[in-house]
């Protein structure tokens, strides 16, 4: 496999005076972009060009067609400029960390997101009369190429036939009409396709969006107040994706929606049991998998490296814990956390831990079901004090894994010494320096971007990105799904590469997470707990 994987380990040194000059010359190529963007966006919704567009249809709607590729296609130009822009915002940020440091650098950002709030807030109504301008210009676009292709097809009847067929061309109207509603969800598609080549704007956009509610507030005294209410700190400085979750969960006090509940954990009847310890980050990673509710098996035995026999799909809101025993007699634990598994607001008795309430939690730092459940499986399987334990987890189970291996109490009672995570949104969780935490993102999934923070890599923190530019199936596949960037396979795939790589930070992880790792002599035995809530 040919993938690039990019790894962040550390910091490195530069010359924050190149970094400025790059930075500029990226501002004026972008300004330059996005001024023909915009250009081209007044032309192509013209309304007199999209009206008289069925009138001439040998002219008028293929150049909509070309205009529409111009804003809407892979090159588009506003799309382009924002890239360009990003990454001129990226080398200025870098610039003042190094000049001034981390604190200045963040004080900086926080008076640009500020000054972004107040805009975002004056012209909020004229955002929302835009978009649903756009929308109503793009089917207006694609009304226009389905009479198009009704006029061509009568202009084509009356050259072979010398009159109308109307039955035919009612037909042919009726097919070529009924299309309209997915043409414009494809465009809107394309929407989304852009997110996923570009989480970092949900990232700015989580990351602004605190700014945007203390600027509303302050204008409107019944929602500084009812933000008061809910979550106090979402109206102080420094407020982040913790505040927003934090206001959302605070709602579970005075409704159904996001409530704290208990949760009670039992043992399950094992399932694809392993005939050996895991013998790379990729088939750990394989066992979280097997505990996934969108896990199906593939080939004939169904797992990485065929460590695991086929299994049907498992059941919702199972934790795995595989006791590693050495040859001489040492003992470490892997305890495998699934992602979400339930996206309903309203956690009942009986449903999984696994839900949107749990994400919703973690993400504001407070304690959740599935933490819970996870430690209470750790007890019931008799994980010892002193034994070393890896926490491995995709998406709300690597945020799990992350919210525990940042918990003090959790931390005294259990010696946690790897975390592995796979999609997950964890940059803003100080997991102690202690912990080596590997964790796997790729740049078409939004989810690692939700934390509104940019995931940075240091002397405890392996961050690996991969590109899903550089493998044409991989984007492919993204193109026509874009939740296929956040499947537990495509991160299945980029385990093996870290697995393969010879980056000296991979190799050092790997090194360090021996004893969780197969080894002559080694065995493996399994402890699956089922979570519901009370």
């Amino acid at each position: 496999m040919s993938e690039a994987l990019t790894v962040s380990a550390g910091s490195l040194t530069v010359d924050p005076d190149a970094l400025d000059a790059a930075a500029g010359v990226l501002a004026r190529a972008a300004a330059d972009v996005a001024t023909c963007g915009a250009e081209l966006a007044a032309t192509a919704l013209d309304p007199a060009l999209l009206l008289s567009a069925p009138l001439v249809p040998a002219t008028g709607v293929p150049a909509e067609r070309a205009l529409a590729e111009l804003l809407l296609g892979p090159g588009a130009a506003v799309p382009l400029a924002a890239r360009v822009l990003q990454l001129s915002a990226l080398l200025r940020t870098a610039s003042l960390r190094y000049r001034a440091g981390e604190a200045a650098a963040a004080a900086a950002v926080q008076v640009a997101r500020r000054a972004a709030a107040e805009v975002v807030v004056d012209v909020a109504p004229a955002l929302a009369a835009g978009a649903a301008g756009l929308l109503a210009a793009d089917v207006a676009l694609r009304t226009a190429q389905a009479q198009d292709v009704v006029l061509v097809r009568a202009l084509a009847q009356v050259a072979a036939r010398g009159e109308l067929d109307l039955d035919e061309l009612t037909a042919i109207a009726r097919e070529e009409h009924g299309r309209i509603d997915d043409r414009v969800r494809g465009d809107v598609h394309r929407t989304g396709l852009l997110l996923a080549e570009h989480p970092w704007l949900v990232q700015e956009a989580v990351a602004t969006a605190p700014a945007v509610l203390q600027t509303a507030a302050g204008r409107s005294p019944l929602l500084g107040a009812g933000l008061t209410v809910l979550s106090p700190r979402l109206l102080r400085p420094g407020a982040g994706a913790a505040e927003i979750a934090g206001a959302l969960t605070a709602v579970g006090g005075v409704s159904p929606l996001f409530r704290r509940t208990e949760v009670r954990v039992s043992p399950a009847a094992p399932r694809a049991v392993p005939t050996r310890p895991p013998r790379g980050i990729a088939e750990v990673l394989d066992g979280v998998a097997h505990q996934s509710t969108g896990f199906a098996p593939d080939g004939p035995a169904g797992s990485v490296g065929d460590r695991m026999p086929a299994a049907g799909r498992p059941e919702a809101g199972v934790v795995r814990l595989e006791r590693v025993t050495h040859a001489d007699g040492s003992v470490a634990w892997i305890v495998e956390v699934p992602g979400t598994q339930d996206w309903t607001p309203l956690p009942t008795a009986g449903g999984t831990p696994m839900d949107l309430t749990t994400n919703l939690r973690a993400v504001a730092g407070q304690p959740t079901a599935t933490t819970a459940a996870v430690a209470e499986a750790m007890r019931l399987a008799g994980v010892g004090a002193q034994e070393p334990v890896m926490l491995a987890g995709h998406s709300q189970g690597g945020l799990t894994a992350a919210a525990l291996a940042s918990d003090e109490a959790f931390l005294q009672a259990y010696r946690v010494t790897h975390v592995v995570t796979a999609g997950s949104p964890v940059d803003g969780i100080p997991v102690p320096a202690g912990v080596q935490v590997l964790s796997l993102e790729h740049t078409g999934d939004l989810v690692p971007a939700l934390d509104g923070e940019a995931a940075r890599g240091s002397a405890s923190r392996t961050v690996v990105r991969r590109d899903v530019g550089d493998d044409p199936d991989f984007a492919a596949a993204v193109a026509d799904d874009p939740l296929v960037a956040h499947g537990w396979r495509s991160y299945l795939d980029t385990a093996a590469l870290v697995d393969s790589s010879t980056d000296e930070a991979l190799v050092g992880y790997r090194r360090s997470a021996g004893a969780f790792l197969d080894a002559p002599g080694a065995r493996v035995d399994v402890f699956d707990y089922r979570a519901q809530r009370r």
